[in-house]
């Protein structure tokens, strides 16, 4: 098991109460920017709780499917007790540096508050690329490498037993750009003493 799944293996039960000020804010951020249609679908390939599902389902976002990918087993044992009675939701526990889907399988793949956790952020990017289907977009919100943040995230990387590779909005856009993926949106702004950005890509 690797550090970060052991990390959030002991947070799920408390997360979303210890949190709640921080998912509030940037679930509404990728919200507000998301769409989808009911043909599609949907692979959030680090789902944890399943919160954000939840509010695509409440906010009657179309899709045919979603699926909720986590390398936590508490945290998406959580998700897995959230949709229990819902169909279209199903569950996946590959590490995002070898998902395990066949290629062009999803039309929308969404990274919520989780590229700093993973070890290999090139092969992630490669993988999410294969999965996608020509034409498809890639959502991914998280933290912005830049200013004073910087400072705070060395604080975090010391303090956390989690993988924290943190990256700038633009060391992830060259990323991107390198995994052939075509930027259509970037936006960058600060909530508290957090640095944010909203990247959606095509392929």
């Amino acid at each position: 098991m690797s550090r970060t799944a052991e990390s959030y293996n002991k947070q799920a039960k408390m997360y979303e109460e210890k949190w709640e000020n921080y998912l509030s804010h940037t679930h509404h951020k990728m919200l507000v920017n998301f769409s989808s249609d009911s043909e599609h679908r949907i692979l959030d390939v680090s789902a944890g709780t399943g919160l954000l599902a939840q509010h695509l389902l409440e906010e009657d976002n179309a899709f045919s499917e979603l699926v909720l990918n986590d390398i936590s087993e508490e945290m998406l044992s959580m998700a897995k007790s959230r949709f229990s009675e819902n169909e279209t939701v199903s569950f996946t526990e590959f590490p995002v540096e070898r998902l395990g889907f066949e290629e062009h399988s999803f039309d929308t793949v969404i990274s919520m508050s989780a590229f700093h956790n993973y070890t290999d952020q090139e092969a992630a990017l490669s993988e999410i690329y294969r999965v996608l289907k020509p034409g498809g977009s890639f959502y991914i919100l998280d933290w912005n490498k830049k200013g004073v943040f910087r400072f705070i995230n060395m604080f975090i990387n010391v303090v956390t037993g989690e993988v924290i590779r943190t990256s700038s909005a633009d060391d992830v856009k060259k990323m991107l750009k390198t995994s052939s993926f075509k930027v259509y949106r970037s936006e960058k702004w600060k909530y508290n003493y957090w640095n944010f950005f909203l990247i959606k890509a095509k392929k």
